[in-house]
């Protein structure tokens, strides 16, 4: 439906009940109805052209689903989905289809490819604070009664954060063949997960909120906003060399971690605004050229607050998901061709250690320009 007709429907379902949490529901079950209203012909389409033509059927690459998701897809297909899947229902989506997702969502988010993802079936996750040598120690505390492990190891619980989602299974889609039933679900499953998972790693709470610990926050208990470095304010070796230092400390102290590759991930405003003028020179032929010296990726996202920005190293975050609980929900709702399947994803992360990534802010960086050394000729 167009813009204006579903702001109507909206108007009129808020009108309609006094019941705002059932209509704030309603109205984003619509929103995301209209949203991937594009994915489902796309879809359609495929599946007719499929079935007419197996040389574009194989170039679509199509996933034939496991035995365990093949069940699972024939309840989201089933003409009763609300008594096929119940709330005491738990990892229901299938754990490889939970890593298929991770896979698809990490290659859509440059940002979360800097991340350590546990598999979806483990449920805590042994992070060392020192990698690259063999540490021996021992292992204090069982695994599940404590987070501390002693001063080497530590243990991620995934089943503490809950990340919420919204996933509407339209008619049109539950009358395709599995595979594209799988490509649907999978699709709006990893777009649904990205901005949760991005928003986790950059800004989580922590455990008090359910949410991981993002890397803006400080590990220890209770998470606590990281200083945000103001004297930043030059992307080159010199402007840089404190902020490599604290990279490469670790528990074990100074210089404990190698620091090669820098991550820089701010909002795009900042980006264009600062971060790129910092990076970029003229050269004496007019070209645009690094003059950072150092090998530095950007990572634009709107998840990252405009006016702050991160620099740290990639795989010294650990993210996990440990199943992804499914139901759908269970109060009256205006959809005559689509379900409203409400899932629940069990996952936490954390950084290594505080220093894995170090908060400054964008604003204070300068223009990158070159430097030209004049040398006066020798008399005589």
């Amino acid at each position: 439906m167009k813009n204006d007709k579903l702001q109507q429907k909206i108007q009129e379902i808020f009108e309609s009940t006094e019941d705002k949490n059932a209509a704030i529901s309603e109205a984003l079950a619509l929103i995301a109805a209209e949203q991937n209203q594009q994915l489902v012909e796309q879809i359609q389409e495929e599946a007719r052209r499929a079935a007419a033509d197996a040389e574009y059927a194989r170039s679509l690459n199509l996933h034939i689903p496991t035995e365990a998701e093949e069940k699972f897809y024939n309840v989201l297909k089933s003409g009763n989905i609300r008594q096929a899947i119940t709330a005491n229902q738990i990892d229901i989506i299938p754990t490889e289809t939970v890593d298929r997702t991770l896979d698809s969502v990490k290659k859509a988010s440059d940002v979360l490819t800097l991340i350590n993802f546990a598999p979806a079936n483990v449920k805590r996750w042994i992070s060392a604070s020192k990698s690259g040598t063999a540490v021996w120690g021992e292992l204090t505390s069982a695994l599940d009664r404590t987070k501390s492990l002693g001063a080497t190891f530590s243990v991620i619980n995934m089943e503490l954060g809950k990340l919420w989602a919204l996933l509407i299974i339209p008619k049109a889609i539950q009358d395709l063949a599995l595979p594209f039933v799988d490509r649907y679900f999978t699709a709006i499953l990893a777009e649904a997960m990205q901005d949760g998972l991005e928003d986790g790693f950059i800004s989580g709470q922590g455990q008090t909120a359910y949410q991981p610990i993002g890397i803006l926050q400080t590990i220890a208990a209770p998470a606590t906003a990281k200083q945000k470095l103001t004297n930043v304010t030059a992307l080159n070796p010199v402007g840089l060399k404190g902020v490599c230092v604290t990279l490469s400390t670790t528990a074990a102290g100074v210089g404990e971690r190698a620091v090669g590759a820098l991550h820089l991930i701010c909002n795009p405003v900042d980006y264009f605004n600062y971060v790129r003028p910092a990076m970029l020179v003229q050269n004496a032929n007019g070209a645009w050229v690094d003059g950072t010296g150092m090998n530095i990726t950007v990572h634009q996202t709107a998840n990252m607050p405009a006016g702050t920005a991160a620099i740290g190293l990639a795989k010294e975050y650990t993210m996990g998901v440990s199943g992804i609980q499914v139901k759908t929900y269970d109060q009256t709702l205006a959809l005559e061709d689509a379900d409203l399947v409400i899932a629940k994803a069990y996952a936490n992360g954390r950084a290594v250690d505080d220093n894995a990534f170090v908060v400054f802010d964008p604003t204070k960086l300068e223009p990158a320009y070159l430097t030209v050394k004049q040398v006066a000729a020798a008399a005589g």
